[in-house]
């Protein structure tokens, strides 16, 4: 049941982000708010493990990624750019990073966090790669901050909204770029 609460809490999420209320979340259960208390003490604590089990999800996918021998180098920091957490599919609602940061902040601190030792991983792979000379060498520190920077924009409320894109639609683009720069198609 603890599972089927935190997806259905997921989906509301997805949703309406994190404004969504225990009562929402009853209802699309066909619960009462209290049998969901008895399986989470508060509404932090189920968001804090959608948060928790998202980043898990990705931690399987980028080991399967940099395990995977038949994707090339290039491939590989592609697909790691663009991954999403697969256990809750695609997230599309514009405001849930935005709405972590200000309603739900110890949360948001595990995002950045995750975010941050993704990003350590990807250097080293990097670093490693251009060592091995599979790949071009480049100025790691800024190729760091620009996946960075361009993650935390394109994961603003704004841009996306402006842009009517999915935060999946986003990061695709942005792995397409770093990784294939401006180069025509047919070289």
């Amino acid at each position: 049941m603890r599972n089927q609460i935190l997806m259905a809490a997921a989906e509301e999420m997805k949703s309406r982000g994190v404004k969504f209320t225990m009562s929402d979340l009853a209802k699309r259960l066909n619960l009462s708010k209290t049998s969901l208390y008895e399986h989470f003490s508060s509404k932090r604590e189920l968001v804090h493990d959608i948060i928790f089990t998202a980043t898990q999800d990705i931690r399987k996918q980028e080991k399967e990624i940099y395990d995977n021998e038949d994707l090339s180098v290039l491939e590989k920091i592609q697909a790691l750019l663009k991954m999403s957490p697969r256990i809750f599919g695609p997230i599309n609602s514009y405001s849930i990073y935005d709405d972590l940061c200000h309603y739900y902040p110890a949360e948001w601190e595990m995002v950045l966090n995750f975010r941050e030792e993704q990003s350590e991983r990807l250097t080293s792979f990097v670093i490693h790669n251009i060592h091995t000379h599979a790949l071009r060498k480049v100025n790691v520190p800024v190729l760091k901050q620009l996946v960075s920077s361009v993650m935390d924009d394109l994961l603003s409320q704004r841009f996306l909204e402006q842009s009517n894109m999915t935060n999946a639609d986003a990061m695709a683009a942005m792995a397409d770029i770093i990784v294939y720069g401006l180069k025509p198609e047919d070289e």
